[in-house]
């Protein structure tokens, strides 16, 4: 098994945040390009913190402790149903927290997390809701009757799904024991962030989700288009 580069580089952030900014297709590029960009910057960026997260156990008792920040984003005051399951997707996916706050004219977006995983949550939010948008745009042209909130649920529930084996996938590259290592440094992660909100917010409340009918026919075209759209599916030794 090929060892992954240090993650003592330097130079690996910047690589990220080139990646991103080449993903970006606001600044042009198109959408075979942007998913590429961003599947490669993912996997860097699975890899620095497993790489990481590696340092810091060997270090032991002298480890330093994890850098937690926040990053703000800014959504319009009416949240649609696209917004919401996009932040679920962060808090599930992207080694974040989110807290919403109350705004005049915009609802403020808090993501607590390390700096890493704050700068790429806030280019993936970007992204997912130019791709969500996008989507649902595509669809109601094409479909009689179709059900907004169904089908941006079931786009959600295709990425999650995607997400979740594309995780398990990056994760089996590693020895067993190096993920144990990771998996408690996951847990020391969480840890941090979870003093970060109690120490900057206090107790902080849970949205509660509402019941919503669901069009199985949109929620169905909604979950086939999710499984296609590929943000951290590990590469292979063609594409690095």
């Amino acid at each position: 098994m090929m060892k992954p580069p240090s993650p003592s580089d330097p130079d690996i952030l910047d690589k990220i945040r080139k990646l991103l900014r080449l993903a970006d297709r606001s600044r042009g590029a198109i959408e075979n390009e942007a998913k590429v960009a961003l599947a490669k910057a993912q996997e860097l960026m699975t890899r620095h913190n497993i790489d990481s997260a590696l340092l810091r156990m060997e270090a032991g008792d002298d480890r330093p402790g994890i850098d937690v920040t926040k990053g703000l984003y800014e959504l319009p005051r009416s949240l649609n149903p696209a917004n919401l399951l996009i932040l679920s997707l962060l808090q599930s996916h992207f080694n974040v927290r989110i807290i919403l706050m109350h705004g005049h004219r915009k609802t403020p977006v808090d993501i607590i997390g390390t700096p890493a995983d704050v700068d790429f949550a806030i280019f993936a939010l970007s992204y997912l809701r130019e791709t969500f948008f996008r989507c649902w745009n595509e669809f109601k042209r094409t479909t009689a009757k179709p059900d907004r909130a169904s089908y941006y649920r079931g786009l959600r529930d295709g990425l999650h799904a995607e997400l979740t084996a594309a995780k398990q996938r990056a994760e089996q590259s590693y020895a067993s024991d190096a993920r144990q290592s990771y998996a408690l440094v996951v847990v020391d992660r969480g840890a941090a962030i979870t003093r970060f909100v109690e120490h900057t917010y206090g107790k902080v409340g849970t949205r509660k989700s509402r019941s919503r009918h669901v069009d199985a026919r949109s929620y169905t075209a909604g979950q086939t288009k999710g499984r296609t759209i590929q943000i951290n599916r590990p590469l292979n030794d063609s594409q690095s």
